[in-house]
């Protein structure tokens, strides 16, 4: 039987490892700190399908939302799955991408509506809209649309992947610093030099198979298989083995990778659905908690602590005035978060050619995608198969071979 290391344990690593094992297979997951503690957690964690495109990426989507939809029917869904709806408020300025979104949505079967300013605040009570002329605002409401609770959800998954024989090692045990190929006495000691997307460079040779990991408490975990799942961490694992996989660096000064999230209460009447207005997105968290973004207030790994609580109060006043239950609420937490972001956006999926041994799973939309990639990843890596919905999303798209230089 052969064994997998899958590396990190978010939504999408633990969504994995779940299934791997489910399909009886031999799987330990790394995780440095504790499943779901990272970008997961802090994720908007909004299943949403409408306005991603090429068509071929909006269906991948789709089947992901679909996907946790199965999978709340078996794993305690009514503790995290929330397909609640999205309803989208939109300004002049916005008004006709989100009808051209609607539009290409139905077209391709996805259930998506225009609604008017009435219907609208019959979708959602808790709103107060914006005081503008009808003409200057759009409404759309996506009904199969919602958000997921990923804590209590990867939570779920990770002890049943631990029922169904997975090993989880987290901490130093889990903090992944080498990955060993055979015939190497160590390997990922930090000399490698990283090469171009899905190439390998240095001494090693190109044939030179994985054979394990090496993680901070000094243990080698051996592995037939590793796959990194390791979010904004992927660049460093992957430079282990002397491959570079293009994503946003977040490191920077005003580098796009980071986003800013606010957590808001009590709030005696959260609102129900997702909600995306012109200057604050919303979704309930907990009973009585709100998450708050905005795509227009920025920060970055550098931004100065004042500052950040500034930029919460800021976004917790644009939400009182489009939710007024949220009058008493308070700034409860806030955090700048890093988000894997692919350098062309769409994620990457597949066995990197160039390392036998390695396969490698990175996207901005985990939330969306985790449990349908992890079906297909499995089926990847159990039948030893290329299947076509990854086509698109394999790492040698960057290679100056297929025609796209690596960025």
């Amino acid at each position: 039987m052969l064994r997998y290391a899958v590396i990190g344990g978010g939504i999408v690593g633990a969504a994995l490892a779940d299934r791997l094992a489910g399909e009886g297979a031999s799987v330990t997951l790394l995780e440095q700190d504790r499943p779901g503690r990272a970008t997961s957690r802090w994720s908007l964690a909004w299943l949403n399908a409408a306005a991603k495109t090429p068509e071929a990426y909006h269906r991948l989507n789709a089947d992901g939302m679909r996907a946790w939809a199965r999978l709340a029917a078996e794993l305690d869904g009514h503790a995290w799955y929330r397909p609640v709806g999205n309803l989208e408020v939109a300004d002049a300025g916005r008004r006709d991408r989100l009808e051209a979104t609607v539009t290409r949505a139905r077209a391709w079967g996805y259930a998506a509506r225009l609604v008017d300013r009435d219907e609208a605040a019959g979708i959602e009570p808790a709103l107060r809209l914006p005081d503008a002329p009808a003409r200057d605002l759009s409404f759309a409401w996506f009904p199969e649309e919602g958000y997921l609770l990923t804590e209590p959800l990867v939570e779920r998954l990770v002890a049943r992947a631990r029922r169904r024989g997975a090993r989880v090692h987290t901490g130093d045990a889990g903090r992944v610093t080498g990955l060993q190929r055979a015939g190497e006495a160590a390997w990922g000691g930090g000399t490698e030099r990283a090469g171009e997307a899905g190439q390998v460079t240095g001494a090693k040779g190109p044939g030179d198979r994985i054979i394990g990991v090496r993680t901070a408490a000094g243990d080698l975990v051996p592995a037939d298989v590793v796959v990194c799942c390791a979010g904004r961490w992927t660049a460093g694992v992957a430079a282990m083995a002397g491959i570079r996989v293009p994503i946003v660096d977040p490191e920077p000064p005003g580098s796009t990778a980071p986003g800013f999230v606010v957590r808001v209460g009590p709030v005696e009447v959260p609102p129900t659905r997702v909600l995306h207005t012109p200057g604050v997105h919303l979704r309930p968290h907990g009973p009585h908690t709100v998450h708050l973004e905005a795509g227009d207030v920025t920060a970055d790994l550098h931004t100065p602590e004042p500052v950040l609580r500034d930029l919460a109060d800021t976004l917790l006043e644009r939400a009182r005035r489009v939710v007024p239950s949220l009058r008493e609420a308070r700034v409860q937490e806030y955090r700048v978060c890093v988000r894997p972001m692919p350098a062309d956006g769409m994620p990457v999926a597949g066995a990197v050619g160039a390392v036998p041994g390695l396969y490698v799973v990175v996207t901005h939309s985990g939330v969306t995608l985790a449990a349908h990639l992890a079906e297909l990843v499995t089926r990847e890596l159990l039948e030893d198969v290329r299947l076509p919905e990854l086509a698109p999303y394999r790492l040698e798209r960057f290679t100056e071979d297929s025609g796209r230089a690596a960025s």
